[in-house]
C-alpha cells in the first residue's frame, strides 16, 4: 500500500502542465531548452540575459518587448511574482501604443491578449502552489475572469483557451476541464498542449486508457514535449510500471534537467523498482534544484518508509524512521495543512506497527497512525488513500466490518483505485460474506485482470467455497502474473492437500519456502503437512493449514 501511496502523490507532483510559448520567442531566448551545458550552466546564462534586460527596461521603460521577455524570463523560472509585475508594464505600455497605432490594431491586439493571459497563467500556477490564499488576484472567478478578456482581445490564441481548461483542473473540475479542452481540438487539431492537458485530466480522472492514449498522441508527434513524457511516465507509476516510467522520466531529464518535480517523479519509480541508491541520487538532485519543494521532501521521506521494510539491520532501520518522522515534520512545520505529509507520516507509524513486536508500542503507533490519518481526511476528505490506509489497520485488528465502511468510504472518492476493491472484497470475506466478496472481486476485475493478488484473494474465496476447478485456474493466473509470488503457492499447497494430493503440496510448499525462507504460514503448513498425511493414513479427517493473503 506504500507503493499506492507514494504513486498517488507523485500524480499530483507532476500535474502542472505549462503551455508552450511561441517558437520566435524561444528563439528570441537563446535556446532555453538546450541542456548540454547542465542545469546550473543553463541558470547562469539565462541569469545573464534576464539582468540584461532589467537594464535595458530601466533606461528604455517604455519599451514593450524588453518588459515582455523579462517577464517570460521570471515565468520560465517560477518567480511568477517578478513575472506578474513585469507583464503589467508591458500591458500599460501595449495599451498606450494601441492607441498610438490604430492602423495596427490586429497586431496589437494578439500581443496584449497573450500578455494578459500570461499574467492570469502566473496567478493560476501561484493559485496551485497556495501563494496568498484568498487574496484577491488568486479568486479563480478573477483568473478566469482575466483569461475570458484575453479571448474577447484575440479569439484566436488556442494556448488562452487551454489555460482555462489548467484552471478547470486545478479546481478538481476535471470534466469542466475536458468541456474546454476538446472543442479547442475541433478546431486546432494539432495543438499538443491540448491534448497533453486532455490526457492529464483524464489522469486526475483515473481514467487511465484515455489518458495513455492522449499522452501517446503527443510523444509520438513530438517526443520532446515534456510535460508529456512526464506525466505519461506518472501514469506508468500508477500502474507500477516502474522499469517504463523510468524510461519516460529520463527522457524528459535529457531535454531539461532543471525541473525538480521530474527528477522527484524519476526517484519515485526508482524506488518502486527497488534502485534505491538511484532513488537516492535522484532525490538529492531534486533538493538541490529546489529546496522549497515540499512535495519533493515528502516524497524523499515515503522513500525512506519503503526501504524500512527491507532493511535488516536494526539500528539502520531506526535510523531511517527518525529520518522520515523528521523529514515529515519539516514538511508539516512549513505547511501543517499539507494533507499528503500527514498521509505519509500515517504510513510511517503504520509501518512501525507492523514491525514491532512489543504490544505496547504496536499500540501506541497505531495511536499515532490514525490521529495522522484523520487529520490527513480532515484536511481533504478526497483523501482516499488515508481513509484506506486506516482500513488496513481496521483488517489487520480483526475489525472487518470497520474494515469495510473505510474502503467503501474511500471507494466513494476514487472509484478506479484497485487496491481499494481487492482490499473491500478480502474484508468482506473474512467476515464471511462470500456473495458479496465475489461481486466486489468481479468489480475489481473490470478495472484490471493483471493483478496477482487480487487473483490470488479470489482463489482462496472459491477453495472456501468448495470450488476447486475455479480456485485453480486463479492461483494458476495469479503465478503467470507473477511467478515467483510465495504466498499464491502456499495456498495452491493448501487446495492440493483439500484435492488429497500430497506429493503436489509438497512441492507448492517446497517453491513457496525456496521463494520466501522466511515465510510463516508456509513453514507452518510444511510441517502440519506431515501430521495431514500421517492422520490420512490412520484414517482420521484432514484439516488444511494457515491461509496466506495479500491486502
Amino acid at each position: 500500500m506504500e507503493a499506492e501511496l507514494m504513486e498517488m502523490e507523485e500524480e499530483k507532483e507532476g500535474a502542472e502542465e505549462d503551455d508552450d510559448d511561441e517558437e520566435e520567442e524561444e528563439d528570441d531566448l537563446g535556446d532555453s531548452t538546450s541542456t548540454k551545458d547542465g542545469p546550473h550552466g543553463l541558470m547562469e546564462k539565462e541569469k545573464v540575459l534576464r539582468d540584461a534586460l532589467m537594464v535595458v527596461s530601466k533606461r528604455v521603460p517604455n519599451n514593450f518587448n524588453c518588459l515582455y521577455y523579462l517577464g517570460l524570463m521570471y515565468f520560465r523560472s517560477q518567480n511568477y511574482q517578478r513575472a506578474k509585475e513585469a507583464f503589467k508594464k508591458a500591458l500599460k505600455n501595449i495599451r498606450a501604443v494601441k492607441k498610438k497605432h490604430p492602423d495596427m490594431i490586429k497586431r496589437w491586439n494578439a500581443l496584449e491578449a497573450k500578455t494578459l493571459s500570461l499574467y492570469a497563467q502566473c496567478c493560476l500556477y501561484e493559485l496551485i502552489a497556495s501563494v496568498s490564499p484568498g487574496s484577491e488576484e488568486h479568486n479563480p472567478v478573477k483568473i478566469q475572469e482575466s483569461f475570458v478578456q484575453a479571448t474577447k482581445i484575440d479569439n484566436g490564441q488556442p494556448d488562452i483557451w487551454n489555460n482555462i481548461g489548467l484552471l478547470h483542473m486545478s479546481l478538481n473540475k476535471f470534466s469542466g476541464a475536458r468541456m474546454i479542452l476538446k472543442p479547442i481540438l475541433c478546431n486546432f487539431t494539432q495543438y499538443n498542449d491540448a491534448i497533453a492537458n486532455l490526457g492529464l485530466s483524464h489522469l486526475c480522472g483515473s481514467e487511465l486508457t484515455e489518458a495513455a492514449r492522449n499522452f501517446q498522441t503527443v510523444i509520438l508527434r513530438d517526443s520532446a514535449h515534456l510535460e508529456a513524457l512526464n506525466n505519461y511516465g506518472v501514469l506508468l507509476l500508477k500502474q507500477k510500471c516502474y522499469s517504463n516510467a523510468i524510461v519516460f522520466f529520463q527522457k524528459a531529464i535529457d531535454l531539461d534537467s532543471s525541473h525538480s518535480y521530474v527528477w522527484s517523479n524519476l526517484a519515485c519509480a526508482y524506488s518502486g523498482a527497488g534502485r534505491f541508491a538511484n532513488a537516492a541520487k535522484a532525490f538529492r538532485n531534486t533538493r538541490e534544484l529546489d529546496e522549497s519543494n515540499i512535495h519533493a521532501t515528502s516524497n524523499l521521506a515515503h522513500h525512506i518508509t519503503a526501504m524500512l521494510q527491507t532493511e535488516a539491520d536494526p539500528d539502520a532501520k531506526k535510523e531511517k524512521f527518525q529520518q522520515a518522522e523528521h523529514m515529515f515534520s519539516n514538511v508539516l512545520s512549513e505547511q501543517i495543512g499539507f494533507s499528503q505529509a500527514w498521509t505519509g507520516l500515517g504510513s510511517l507509524f503504520k509501518a512501525q506497527v507492523e514491525m514491532t513486536q512489543d504490544q505496547g508500542s504496536k499500540d501506541e503507533f497505531k495511536l499515532l497512525a490514525t490521529e495522522a490519518f484523520h487529520q490527513a481526511i480532515g484536511l481533504d476528505e478526497n483523501d482516499a488513500t488515508a481513509m484506506s490506509q486506516l482500513g488496513l489497520l481496521a483488517l489487520a485488528d480483526g475489525e472487518y466490518k470497520n474494515a469495510q465502511h473505510c474502503f467503501n468510504s474511500a471507494i466513494q472518492k476514487n472509484q478506479g483505485f484497485l487496491a481499494l476493491w481487492v482490499n473491500l472484497g478480502l474484508a468482506q470475506q473474512l467476515d464471511g460474506a462470500t456473495e458479496e466478496s465475489m461481486h466486489t472481486y468481479e468489480k475489481a476485475l473490470g478495472i484490471s485482470k493483471e493483478n496477482h493478488e487480487l487473483w490470488n484473494n479470489l482463489g482462496n474465496l472459491y477453495r472456501t467455497l468448495g470450488k476447486t476447478d475455479e480456485a485453480l485456474a486463479a492461483y494458476q493466473t495469479c503465478l503467470n502474473i507473477k511467478e515467483d509470488y510465495a504466498i499464491a503457492y502456499n495456498n495452491l499447497a493448501l487446495l492440493h492437500i483439500l484435492l488429497e494430493d500430497f506429493e503436489a503440496a509438497q512441492l507448492a510448499l517446497d517453491r513457496a519456502l525456496a521463494l520466501d525462507s522466511g515465510l510463516d504460514c508456509a513453514k507452518s503448513n510444511n510441517m502440519k503437512l506431515k501430521e495431514v498425511k500421517r492422520r490420512k493414513s490412520a484414517g482420521k479427517d484432514v484439516k488444511t493449514g494457515e491461509t496466506g493473503r495479500k491486502t
